[in-house]
């Protein structure tokens, strides 16, 4: 009877539209499969057959069965691995699985089920206990289905309540929250289980005592309790409202009691609470941050200063904005005004504050400057950016700024004084004409009026020819022959000598005189090595490519013209890029160098390892040359080991960079050899070139000219050097 019971069950819970489920049978016996096919026709199934595991995975591509009648034994895959590769499969990992045998052990049994098998039957099935085993483990499945889909209806619920479960065991005392806390107070997966004592450590000091007070009450009246205090997790702050019941079990007089209860993130409710009133801090023309809240913001830095790094407050007005209003209208004026505050919230990403101070003024809070360098850069961008056209009514408006800044503690510690200071550095920038930023300190004023200085003397030094082309030599680590070189830009002023490219490089790049200092590199550099090459030297020249000048849409064509006005033959030029441009923009880097190639360009890339490129990229770039920076060349020494072949410290990753260049077909120069030690790892790792003061430091044209001509005799010197023990 208890049998009959459970079948009325079953077909009481059957599925009310059979035909729209689609069965498929895996069975390499064809009679089996028509048997099988006859009985899920006749109980009004869509019924599917396949002879094998490699057939089934080809009809679930594309088409996905409701149920799966699987045979255990079949030659080539089997049914258990069969079932493991449908379940790997994510659209199939809830499919029932009935598994068919003619073998009743249970190891069988339970192998069948470790792979996911959802039943059990033996051959020669009953055609009724197929039907039942078959509506049940459809009934199961949906079942499932919904319960899946009401926990992940729960997990969202939660996820946007910000709500989580947490767990307080009394005498193991024990802290175990839900997974959702991952997201809610940003732990992270294995500390979702903590001691009591790890948990509160957690909480923030003033909120502690009242925390414990509220539990231990809890445990020893046998109540719920509402408990609400500040949870710190990695630096950031929660505000959190706690709620639980208190839970008596016992097992052979033991204490088994805890609290259980919910966990809620309510930090921006209360937050939001506290600031109501959003008028009262914000600007409705630009939706900025207004003067109250800035100076608010003020006093809190000042009260909890960095304690190393300097913070800047900075004024920025707008120049003539009367004239804006008289051409433009006011609703013209409210345009511009809207439209640089959006430019200068993109600051804000960085982690600084943007208000509008009022009229024509905006503010901002500057953190975590190293260096005053930084604000320098940043106070030049921010100059750039507010001078790009503004589009209004199909006209483009032009406007600039000025800046003032005081720098916290240089100028002072005191929050006004650096308001006040920063607002009269402002008025002095208007005075001198606009569009520049002044310090309210006289040593930043100085440093920047030596930027400017410098700047000034880069403009003229280009137009008087004060800057040269130097060589450093690259060496074949077979032949230890000159085979290239690379063209560096030096800067030797009348007065200062040389001056350090760290020192103008970037100052050029922020100019905008990188393309046209890039330019004469280049061309000196193509017109100077095809001399060698009619000399009767063979010589590659490899050229650094700044991001503006291979960024520009006609950088392929430029490149053509050089070659074609120096008569440099294209296979002797390297053109040069650094990791960092080849991702900015993938596709377009991609389609240049390919056309490089084609004109018969080599290419290079430089300073790998230094940056962010993926492996993945760099599989796809059509490079010739891979540079190994010298960061990672030059702490390499060899191991005194006694052993014949020597070991080398420090190499793990220029070996890396070696072994994998050369599976990509790539070439290797290593940069920065200084040591024999060095230059004898790379050769041992087939470095195919070698550079570095070990065989030169950057020379004149006329010096490497020099080192050309008693070339065969160099390259036994540095030969013989590296001979020596």
């Amino acid at each position: 009877m208890g049998y009959v019971s459970n079948t009325d069950k079953v077909i009481h819970k059957r599925p009310t539209d059979t035909s729209s489920i689609r069965t498929l049978v895996i069975d390499d016996e064809e009679f089996q499969r028509t048997v099988l096919e006859n009985y899920l026709t006749k109980f009004g199934y869509r019924a599917c057959t396949v002879s094998s595991a490699e057939e089934a995975l080809d009809f679930c591509q594309s088409l996905t069965p409701d149920l799966i009648l699987l045979d255990l034994n079949m030659p080539g895959v089997n049914g258990i691995e069969a079932c493991k590769q449908l379940k790997a499969i994510d659209r199939l990992s809830s499919i029932p699985v009935i598994m068919l045998t003619g073998m009743k052990d249970s190891e069988s049994i339970r192998q069948s089920f470790d792979a996911g098998a959802s039943d059990f039957l033996v051959k020669p099935v009953n055609e009724l206990v197929l039907k039942q085993r078959i509506e049940y483990a459809i009934y199961s499945s949906e079942l499932q289905k919904r319960l899946n889909k009401k926990e992940q209806e729960l997990t969202v619920a939660q996820k946007l309540a910000r709500i989580g479960t947490i767990e307080i065991k009394h005498k193991y005392r024990s802290v175990v929250i839900s997974s959702n806390c991952e997201d809610l107070l940003g732990f992270s997966t294995h500390t979702l289980h903590l001691s009591y004592d790890q948990y509160i450590s957690h909480i923030h000091p003033d909120d502690v005592d009242h925390l414990i007070y509220t539990l231990n009450r809890a445990f020893d009246e046998r109540h719920g309790y509402i408990v609400e205090y500040r949870f710190i997790n990695n630096n950031d702050e929660y505000i959190v409202y706690q709620k639980g019941e208190y839970i008596e079990t016992s097992d052979n007089n033991e204490d088994h009691s805890y609290l259980i209860g919910s966990l809620q993130d309510v930090t921006e409710d209360r937050h939001a609470r506290e600031n109501l009133d959003y008028s009262k801090y914000y600007d409705s023309l630009t939706d900025l941050t207004n003067r109250s809240f800035f100076e608010m913001q003020i006093q809190h830095i000042i009260q909890h200063p960095p304690t190393e790094a300097l913070f800047a407050i900075i004024f920025i007005g707008l120049d003539n904005f009367t004239r804006v209003n008289d051409a433009a209208g006011h609703k013209g004026g409210d345009e511009v005004l809207r439209t640089v505050s959006n430019r200068l919230i993109n600051y804000e990403t960085e982690g600084h504050t943007v208000s509008r101070f009022g009229g024509d003024v905006f503010t901002m809070l500057i953190r975590n400057i190293h260096h005053i360098d930084e604000c320098n850069t940043l106070l030049d961008q921010i100059l750039q950016h507010i001078k790009q056209p503004i589009h209004i009514d199909n006209n483009d408006i032009y406007i600039t700024a000025s800046i003032g800044a005081s720098v916290f503690p240089l100028e002072s510690e005191d929050g006004n004084q650096l308001l006040i200071g920063a607002e009269a550095a402002m008025m002095l920038s208007r005075e001198e004409g606009g569009d520049r930023y002044t310090y309210r300190t006289h040593h930043m004023n100085t440093e920047t009026q030596k930027r400017l200085t410098l700047l000034k003397e880069m403009r003229s030094a280009i137009d008087n020819y004060e800057f040269s082309v130097f060589y450093q030599p690259q060496i074949d680590a077979c032949s230890m022959q000159i085979v290239g070189m690379e063209a560096l830009v030096r800067w030797i002023h009348p007065l200062k000598g040389i001056i350090s490219p760290s020192d103008f490089i970037p100052l050029a790049e922020e100019s905008g005189l990188i393309s046209k200092l890039g330019d004469y590199v280049i061309r000196r550099a193509c017109s100077q090595t095809r001399c060698w090459i009619e000399a009767g030297h063979s010589l590659i020249v490899g050229v650094n490519i700044s991001a503006v000048q291979f960024e520009s849409d006609d950088f392929v064509d430029y490149i053509m013209q050089i070659i074609d006005e120096t008569g440099l033959p294209a296979c002797n030029l390297e053109i040069e890029i650094t990791e960092s441009m080849a991702i900015k923009n993938p596709q377009q880097t991609i389609k240049k160098l390919q056309q490089l190639r084609a004109l018969g360009v080599k290419t290079s890339m430089d300073d790998f390892g230094t940056g962010y490129s993926s492996l993945s990229q760099l599989q796809t770039l059509p490079l010739d040359t891979l540079k190994v920076d010298q960061a990672f060349v030059k702490n390499i020494r060899k191991i005194d080991t006694g052993e014949k072949i020597p070991e080398y410290e420090n190499s793990a990753i220029a070996n890396a960079i070696i072994v994998m260049s050369h599976n990509l077909g790539l070439k290797v120069i290593a940069e920065g050899v200084e040591t024999t030690d060095q230059c004898r790892f790379l050769q041992q790792q087939k470095s195919e070139i070698l550079q570095g003061f070990l065989f030169s430091k950057p020379l004149p044209a006329e010096e490497l000219e020099n080192l050309l001509d008693r070339e065969k005799q160099q390259a036994t010197n540095w030969s013989s050097i590296l001979t020596k023990d």
